[in-house]
């Protein structure tokens, strides 16, 4: 889900820009920090994953703060209660709720100060299937589209997440390695000319069909990637959620989406006053930033291989310079950031080594796993 930041803090209070004049606003000498609360309770077969975490003060220099060691729980009018279990991070986790579509749920937590927060009761909800994930190439790039509907008209409200994977490979082919002060021959385990790297969704993407005569929605952008980027260099995967919204969630995702989108210049619209359907028992002043919705999940996966665009650049600078086969010299291009990729003979010897940068020569300098993806 969307990582919800101390932005949203602003936009609860309902911070407005409207004139030129600096203004620095009361929140940021505040030590007041409230609770984030995000995810969606699954009522399929799968986990589910809730995330709770804190706001931070605008000139604070701490990181992002997670939320631990709290009770957190799925609680049903059927009077049955499926705690969840953290796993660290602010992250708390159930293998299967084991949800009953139709009936009404709500989340409860106390953290470890003894506060208590409630959601509203939802209604564990349907979510169609996805006809088709697709993509386009522009002169700009490549836009990743849904295409969905629900036949039975009962959804009209759709949120989408996704996670990318894609493949890179090093400009040079790395056959050698340098280890305790000795040039070794590397093993098939020891590769690192090729890499998988992974990323998700950060930004809130939304559709509705509410406009519409059937519940339909044909080609939802939910992704674009920009010419020369890298993912598209070698093959790219993306694995996209589709989660069914009530009204008043996708009220809250437009209006937090609008806002987020929105900041930037004082010309902007005012950011509004976010509320979501969480609230705190023990002090009903105390804000909570976040929405919980209940339904099934589904997923959709494709591919998309560089042969199946048109003319797509990924641009390395990488340069090669060739370095004496003596310890120190190597050593010495070792500590300026080069690394071997290929020996050069003369005859019978190795005389020489060809070097160039750490990230042209080994992929996991740009980020990357050797670790290849299950489902490559």
């Amino acid at each position: 889900m969307v990582r919800i930041r101390f932005i949203l803090f602003l936009l609860l209070l309902g911070i407005a820009f409207a004139c030129r004049d600096p203004y620095k606003p009361a929140i940021v000498s505040s030590s007041e920090s409230y609770l984030v609360v995000e995810g969606v309770l699954n009522a399929g077969t799968g986990p589910t994953d809730i995330r709770l975490s804190r706001t931070f003060k605008l000139d604070d220099t701490a990181h992002f703060q997670t939320e631990d060691n709290a009770y957190v729980a799925v609680e049903g009018k059927d009077n049955i209660t499926r705690q969840l279990v953290m796993n660290g991070g602010g992250i708390y986790s159930s293998p299967n709720l084991g949800l009953v579509l139709g009936q009404e749920y709500r989340l409860h937590i106390i953290t470890t100060n003894g506060k208590e927060y409630l959601s509203e009761y939802i209604t564990a909800k349907k979510t169609p299937l996805m006809d088709s994930v697709s993509f386009r190439q522009n002169d700009k790039g490549v836009q990743i589209y849904v295409t969905t509907h629900d036949p039975a008209n009962n959804t009209r409200y759709y949120l989408w997440n996704f996670d990318e994977t894609w493949e890179i490979w090093s400009y040079y082919h790395s056959n050698w390695k340098f280890e305790n002060d000795v040039v070794h021959y590397r093993t098939t385990a020891e590769d690192v000319s090729t890499c998988w790297k992974y990323a998700n969704s950060t930004n809130i993407i939304i559709g509705t069909s509410a406009s519409y005569q059937t519940d339909s929605l044909p080609e939802a952008p939910v992704n674009f990637i920009g010419n020369g980027d890298e993912k598209l260099a070698v093959r790219y995967s993306i694995l996209v959620r589709q989660y069914a919204l009530d009204k008043k969630g996708y009220e809250f995702y437009e209006l937090m989406k609008k806002n987020t989108e929105s900041l930037g210049t004082i010309f902007d619209a005012q950011p509004s006053q976010i509320k979501g359907n969480i609230f705190s028992v023990s002090d009903p002043t105390d804000p909570v930033i976040g929405y919980i919705t209940a339904s099934t999940v589904d997923e959709k996966r494709i591919f998309i291989e560089r042969a199946d665009l048109v003319d797509w650049r990924f641009d390395q600078f990488c340069q090669s310079i060739k370095i004496p086969n003596d310890l120190d010299s190597i050593r010495s291009a070792y500590s300026q950031g080069q690394q071997i990729y290929q020996e050069v003979y003369y005859g019978p010897f190795i005389v020489a080594y060809l070097f160039s940068i750490g990230r042209c020569v080994d992929c996991t300098e740009r980020n990357g796993s050797t670790l290849r993806p299950p489902y490559w």
